[in-house]
This record gives structure tokens, C-alpha cells and sequence, in this order.
């Protein structure tokens, strides 16, 4: 079982070892130049918390120890920790019934360049602006002296610009408390510009700069975005309903007919949107309609983002959800799922994104197309609480799907 990716700092493929396959070395071994520690001191860490079995150095030069079966998780949390206060790190795996630890320098990383976080964070609120103002002020006149003529068009601006950034800074605040919690290494948002039609931003990624030390630690890094987010695209929703204007069903008869208005029930809109509409939160006088404009439209780029990062597919927070639930191989399952709505869903038209062929490109130009982010510790099972929380990931991802 490959932990490559968990030491990448060493430019090289990393397997734990099944079976000793080197000597055994005396603890107080020098042939492990690279570590900050003699092999006698690594040692003594795991065995003053784990029954330790065997210890060698393997055919990598990696501090190599079979401990006994037990429950592990917060002594391996306790053992990070250690390591980490002499730049190491370490990944456990259960190989041929046994469990095995394999100890590792921590990959080296520059200092955090914090301007470049600014200037792009900066540059998104200035393309969604644009964006905003696009969607907002390039409207037929005959919207302008209908759905339009007592609404003040530069605060719809401003409302828009902070709705879909907003979404999408929730979202990225969603993974940053889960980071922090868990205190594991990560950047801060690098959020991403995009060109001014239809939304003026890509989103935003984190870099982490370490992998979670466990299944909780992961799936709590893929679900905290999309939940954080989701709420957020609720809350817009709700003020886009509120403050909708009303016109007659005369003008709106009319502005259908001119291809200027159209009704979109499920699932050509967000399930969650349709089901927000009948709760009746706005009184409608007889013979007029309520009609949704440029802030229900921030609301469907929400309900976009949660749906796209849902999805249990690859280095996707839903993957990374699917991949601490369900192991690798339910992580495959699943992902070929994923794709598959999102075929059936529309999403390969050029026209509607072209996101499933893009992620397709996207993965299978990777090392591991089909394997997400391994925790240090692949052993311990997730908690039984997350558990639950799976089954809302679903749920989101069938409030948000639209179809194309």
C-alpha cells in the first residue's frame, strides 16, 4: 500500500513494508542521515505508546515498527504530535493482519506568502463586481419599466456582489475552522478571478500542507466547505424571496411571450429553492406573481458550487467525504457514480461548463485518478457521528442537483 503521497518530500515512491525486508538494526543505527533523530529515539516514542512488535529499518531507510492490534487513533494523534516537535511524521497502515507504523521527515514548506491571498482576494471582489453589474444593469427596458422600476439597480448590484462572494468566502471559511480545529497545516484562501460572465469567480482553493492524521480529520476538511456554503446559498435564497418584486400576471403574460420571463420548476432549478418558494414567505396579492431576480441568481451559483464540490469524485470535498466513509474502493464506487449524474445531468455540453469532461481531464492527468487523499492513519474507522453526517452529504447533493 503506497504513502507516496504522505511523504512526497522524498521525490520518491514510499511503500510501507509488509515484512521486514531489511536487517535488524541496533537502536542506536546511523544509517538514517535525513532524520532529525537516531532510530533509538524514534523507537522509544512508539513503544512508550503502542506494544511494539518489531522495529527495523526498511529497503527506504524508513523507521519501520509492527505494533500490537488494538484501538489506536488518539495514541496515534498523542504519537503525531511527538514526531511533529522534531519535524517528523508517520503513517500507519494494517498490512498482512499487522499493524504498521512507518516514521518519516515532514515535508518542507516556504513561508506563507500571504500578499498573493490579498491581491487575489481583492481581484474576485473586483470580477464578481463586474459580473454583478453585467447581470444587474444589462436588462431588456422592458424588464427595467416592469419587474425593475422600483428597484434601485446600483444596491442590486451591491447585494448581488455580496451574495456570491459571500457564498463562496463561507465556503472557504467552512474549511478554515475545520483546519483550525484540527490543527492541521494549511493556507490560507487563495481565492480565484474569474472572467466577468456569468459569476466573475472560479472559486477558491486551500493548499494543505499536510495530510489529515485521520478518516474524522478528512472527512471533516471535505464536509465543512459545502455545509458552510450550503447555508449560506439557504440564506440568500430566502432574502431573494423576500425581497422579490410583484408584477401582474398581465405584464408577466407578456414578458413570457417575449421570451423575457420563464418558470423553472425542478429539476431545472435547485430542489432546495423550489421547496423554499412553497413555504410561503411572501403574501402575493391575487393576480400578481412573484418574480425571482439577479440575487435568486446568486442563490442557483450557490446551490452550483455545493452540487460540483460535493461531488464524490477524486480531490473534490465530496471525495475527500467518500474516500474517509467508504474506504478506497467505495471511493471508486462512487466517484464513477458521480459522473455518471453528472453526464445525465448535462454537465458535459460545452455550453452548460463542460465541468464532467474537465474533471475527467483533470483526474486522469494525475498519478492516482481514482484514489482520493490517504489520512495518516487509514486504519481507524470514522466515528459514528460523521456516519450521519454522510447521509446529509447525500441529501445536499440532491437539494443542489440541477438539470441542464
Amino acid at each position: 500500500m503506497r504513502i507516496s503521497e504522505l511523504c512526497a518530500e522524498n521525490q520518491k515512491d514510499i511503500r510501507l513494508a509488509s515484512e521486514p525486508t531489511s536487517p535488524q538494526l541496533p537502536t542506536t543505527t546511523s544509517t538514517l542521515p535525513k532524520f532529525p533523530l537516531d532510530f533509538g529515539s524514534i523507537r522509544s516514542m512508539v513503544e512508550y505508546r503502542f506494544g511494539l512488535m518489531d522495529a527495523y529499518v526498511d529497503v527506504n531507510g524508513l523507521a519501520t515498527f509492527v505494533v500490537q492490534q488494538e484501538p489506536i487513533k488518539e495514541k496515534f494523534q498523542e504519537l503525531l504530535h511527538d514526531l511533529a516537535n522534531h519535524n517528523l511524521s508517520a503513517g500507519i497502515r494494517n498490512i498482512s493482519e499487522k499493524l504498521v507504523i512507518s516514521v518519516f521527515p515532514k515535508r518542507r514548506v516556504g513561508k506563507p506568502r500571504n500578499k498573493i491571498n490579498l491581491i487575489l482576494f481583492l481581484a474576485t471582489i473586483g470580477t464578481v463586481a463586474v459580473a454583478s453589474y453585467l447581470q444587474v444593469f444589462n436588462v431588456d427596458p422592458r424588464l427595467m419599466a416592469t419587474v425593475f422600476v422600483k428597484s434601485n439597480l446600483v444596491d442590486e448590484v451591491v447585494f448581488v456582489t455580496l451574495a456570491i462572494f459571500g457564498i463562496v468566502a463561507t465556503h472557504e471559511m467552512g474549511h478554515v475552522l475545520a483546519n483550525r480545529y484540527h490543527r492541521m497545516d494549511a493556507s490560507l484562501p487563495y481565492f480565484l478571478p474569474a472572467p466577468p460572465f456569468p459569476f466573475g469567480t472560479f472559486g477558491a482553493v486551500i493548499s494543505l500542507r499536510s495530510p489529515p492524521a485521520n478518516r474524522d480529520q478528512l472527512f471533516d476538511l471535505g464536509f465543512s466547505g459545502p455545509i458552510a456554503g450550503f447555508m449560506a446559498t439557504i440564506v440568500v435564497t430566502v432574502v431573494a424571496y423576500l425581497t422579490a418584486p410583484v408584477i401582474s400576471e398581465q405584464d408577466a403574460a407578456k414578458l413570457i411571450a417575449a421570451n423575457l420571463l420563464s418558470y423553472q420548476p425542478w429539476p431545472y432549478m435547485p430542489l432546495f429553492m423550489d421547496l423554499i418558494g412553497q413555504l410561503g414567505l411572501r403574501t402575493v396579492p391575487t393576480g400578481h406573481i412573484l418574480i425571482l431576480t439577479q440575487l435568486a441568481f446568486a442563490a442557483e451559483f450557490g446551490a452550483l458550487i455545493t452540487f460540483l464540490n460535493i461531488l464524490p469524485v477524486w480531490q473534490l470535498d465530496g471525495g475527500h467525504i467518500a474516500r474517509a466513509t467508504l474506504g478506497t474502493k467505495g471511493h471508486r464506487i462512487t466517484a464513477l457514480i458521480g459522473f455518471a449524474v453528472l453526464f445525465a445531468a448535462g454537465y458535459y455540453y460545452p455550453g452548460y461548463w463542460g465541468f464532467a469532461l474537465f474533471l475527467a481531464a483533470l483526474m486522469f492527468l494525475s498519478r492516482r485518478p481514482l484514489e482520493g487523499m490517504e489520512p495518516l492513519d487509514d486504519v481507524s474507522p470514522l466515528s459514528n457521528s460523521r456516519k450521519v453526517l454522510f447521509v446529509a452529504a447525500w441529501v445536499m447533493f440532491v437539494l443542489t442537483l440541477v438539470i441542464f
